[in-house]
């Protein structure tokens, strides 16, 4: 049985869901947008079935704005958009400069550190 296949039976594997969300803030408006997302967050992140609540600005262009997060389940995720605290992000959202590009996607969890470990024990090809 393959590391894999123990890990699924073992319940070690877990399924979650994640929404990463992108806008693109008018001049002079990223400082507030940050700040609007970032405040949400940590709210965001203590609620019931949340993972990961994250906002980032992006590396190569500073008016690009990512929000990122991570929930146990579907229902848990959509009660989070239907919130009044997600509200609170929809004016901006509305601002962006270019259309927002939403992602939500099924994602499994295999492991954390040890298959990155055990990835660079392996010899390479």
């Amino acid at each position: 049985m393959s590391v894999e296949s123990v890990q699924r039976v073992c319940g070690l594997r877990k399924q979650m869901i994640q929404a990463v969300l992108r806008v693109v803030a008018p001049p002079g408006k990223r400082e507030e947008i940050i700040e609007v997302f970032h405040g949400l967050t940590g709210l965001t992140e203590v609620s019931k079935g949340c993972r990961v609540s994250r906002a980032f600005r992006d590396a190569d262009d500073d008016a690009v704005i990512t929000y990122w997060v991570q929930w146990d389940n579907r229902s848990q995720l959509e009660d989070h958009f239907r919130s009044e605290r997600f509200r609170q992000l929809l004016p901006y959202i509305e601002m962006s400069t270019e259309p927002p590009e939403v992602d939500v996607s099924n994602l499994e969890q295999i492991g954390g550190i040890e298959v990155m470990v055990a990835a660079i024990a392996q010899p390479t090809n």
